[in-house]
């Protein structure tokens, strides 16, 4: 690095700066990504407890989305869980599986 003029040095710097944030971004999403279990407690903690009847997974490269059919009750819920854990979409219908009764 010696014989590269100022404004190489500072853009050889840049880059590397850039590639070991890059690299630490990476970790850190790897690291905060959820899996199917945790997605489970999180549509059950969404739907107010009751029985996981079906479930989907999505996966696409690094990002996963979680489906889950979930019994309640009388009430049956639609659940997704994108890959942190963090409940996306939530709906309910009274009664048997697949009726469109909505509540919400």
């Amino acid at each position: 690095m010696k014989n590269l003029s100022k404004k190489a040095r500072i853009a050889a710097i840049s880059s590397i700066a850039v590639a070991v944030i890059a690299v630490i971004a990476f970790a850190a999403a790897l690291a905060m990504r959820t899996d199917v279990t945790k997605a489970q407690n999180a549509a059950l903690a969404a739907a107010g407890g009751g029985e996981i009847i079906s479930q989907e997974v999505e996966n696409e490269w690094l990002w996963s989305e979680y489906s889950f059919d979930i019994m309640n009750g009388d009430t049956w819920y639609e659940v997704e869980v994108n890959t942190f854990g963090k409940v996306t979409g939530l709906e309910s219908r009274l009664g048997s599986y697949g009726n469109q009764n909505h509540l919400g």
